[in-house]
C-alpha cells in the first residue's frame, strides 16, 4: 500500500501522525516535566490604562526575561479589568513598587501576587495544564516532528524482526538506500569494551579502510568538502545512518553513537544502566554537539524476549 497522496496534480507523501506511531520516541526530560512556578508581580487596572501601565512597565521596572511565553495581559473574570505582568518578585519588593507608582499619574492600580510558568509548554499537555495559572504563548510545529511513512515503518519493523533478541545485537542501516553497513553481537567475552554498537562501528570503519586501500579515510578541511561529499559521509563514519539494537545502548555506547553523527536509534527493551531513557538521555543532552532521536518499543513482543538481558548492565 502505497503511503504517497495526490494533492492537486503532485504527489506527496503521507507521514503518519505521532500518536499512531507503533513505537515511542524518547524524549528530552523538558518534555515531561510537571508545572513550575515563578512569582510574578501584575497590576490590576481598567483598559483605559493599558497603555500608560505598558510604558510605565517598560521604562521603570526590571524585565520579564526568560518569561516571554506568557502573555502580557489577561482579563479579569467577571469585571471590567485587566491584568498586566510586571515584573518578577525577586527582583523588586512591593513596597518598592507601590512607591515607583506613588510617582507616576496612574491611579486606582491594585497591585497583586501571581504565578506563572517558569518555562515555555513543548507540548499541548504541558500547554493544556500550565496555561490555567497565566495564559501562554504556544505554537506546536509538526515540522519538527520525525517523518515516518508506512513504508518507513515497515522497513523499521523488518530489520528489527531480523535480528537476534536472545542477546545484544546491533545492525548500522543507512536509511538512504535501506543497506545494511554492518552487524554486530556483544562479544565482552573476549574483551569487555566488545559491546556490540562499538563492534558495529567498527566493522564501518574497517570497511571504509578497505575501499580507501587500506589507508583510512581521508581527513580534509571542512572547506575542502563539498555537499556531494556530504552526502558519501566523508566527514563523518556513520553521518545519517540508523542504528537498530536489541536492548538499549549503555552510556559509552551511547556516546559513541554521538561521535558517529548516527541519525536514529531503535531498540526494542529498555536495559538497567541504559542511556538512551533508562539513568541518562544522551542523545538529548543540550551540552553536546551533535543529537539523535532515539526510538523504543519497536515490535512489542517483549512476552517472547529473553529478559534474563534486562538485569545485566548492558
Amino acid at each position: 500500500m502505497s503511503s504517497e497522496k495526490k494533492t492537486g496534480s503532485k504527489l506527496e507523501k503521507a507521514y503518519i501522525p505521532r500518536e499512531q506511531w507503533p513505537f515511542i520516541e524518547v524524549l528530552a526530560d523538558e518534555f515531561y516535566r510537571s508545572f513550575e512556578g515563578v512569582k510574578v508581580y501584575a497590576a490590576e487596572i481598567i483598559p483605559q490604562q493599558t497603555n500608560v501601565l505598558l510604558k510605565f512597565a517598560q521604562k521603570q521596572l526590571p524585565g520579564l526575561e526568560g518569561l516571554e511565553h506568557a502573555k502580557r495581559i489577561r482579563r479579569v473574570q467577571g469585571a471590567d479589568k485587566l491584568q498586566v505582568l510586571l515584573c518578577p518578585e525577586s527582583a523588586i519588593s512591593k513596597s518598592d513598587l507601590t512607591s515607583l507608582f506613588a510617582t507616576q499619574e496612574i491611579e486606582n492600580v491594585e497591585i497583586v501576587n501571581v504565578e506563572i510558568s517558569k518555562y515555555a509548554p513543548l507540548n499541548r499537555q504541558q500547554y493544556g495544564a500550565w496555561n490555567k495559572s497565566w495564559p501562554l504563548t504556544y505554537r506546536e510545529d509538526t515540522r519538527l516532528d520525525p517523518k515516518f511513512t508506512l513504508e518507513d515503518v515497515e522497513s523499521i519493523k523488518t530489520h528489527m524482526s531480523q535480528l537476534d533478541h536472545t542477546t545484544v545485537i546491533c545492525r548500522i542501516v543507512d536509511p538512504a538506500t535501506n543497506q545494511v553497513m554492518a552487524e554486530e553481537k556483544d562479544k565482552r567475552e573476549r574483551h569487555p569494551l566488545h559491546h556490540a554498537v562499538i563492534n558495529s562501528i567498527n566493522t564501518v570503519a574497517q570497511k571504509e579502510r578497505e575501499l580507501a586501500g587500506g589507508v583510512g579515510r581521508m581527513k580534509r578541511p571542512a572547506s575542502q568538502i563539498t555537499e556531494d561529499d556530504e552526502t558519501q559521509k566523508s566527514r563523518y563514519l556513520c553521518t545519517g545512518y540508523d542504528i537498530y539494537i536489541t536492548y538499549e545502548p549503555c552510556a559509552m555506547c551511547a556516546m559513541a553513537l554521538v561521535h558517529s553523527r548516527v541519525a536514529r536509534v531503535f531498540y526494542n527493551i529498555p536495559s538497567k544502566t541504559g542511556a538512551l531513557g533508562t539513568t541518562y538521555k544522551i542523545h538529548a543532552h543540550p551540552s553536546l554537539n551533535h543529537h539523535y532521536r532515539a526510538f523504543k518499543d519497536i515490535l512489542k513482543v517483549k512476552d517472547e524476549l529473553d529478559k534474563t538481558l534486562v538485569d545485566q548492565e548492558l
